[in-house]
């Protein structure tokens, strides 16, 4: 677990800084809004995961889901120094959102 909220982190930490940088560029509107709600819903699971919350499958099923949005929205701005470490840390966090997914299952 402690793999996966460290990949949340980081994710949240990146989210932030793509959608700051991005914020009022033409364009860039979906781009923010996917990096806000990934940060949101990373936020989430590490608040639910540190007070123990009992049902966490929803919750990184939530998360994964939001990181593959957003990777995927930045994937196409990789030209975009924010958006290509943006995208690389969602699809970290996708993944270990996905691993803990396969461990509770």
């Amino acid at each position: 677990m402690e793999s996966c909220i460290a990949a949340c982190e980081e994710c949240v930490d990146t989210c932030e800084t793509c959608s700051s940088e991005n914020e009022g560029k033409e364009g860039m509107e979906l781009s923010v809004k996917l990096c806000i709600a990934c940060e949101d819903v990373c936020n989430e699971l590490i608040t639910a995961s540190e007070n123990g919350t009992a049902n966490l499958e929803a919750l990184y099923k939530k998360c994964e889901e939001a990181c593959v949005a957003c990777a995927t929205e930045c994937e196409k701005h990789t030209d975009m120094q924010n958006c290509k470490e943006c995208a690389e840390a969602c699809r970290t966090c996708a993944a270990e959102c996905k691993a803990m997914l396969a461990v509770a299952a």
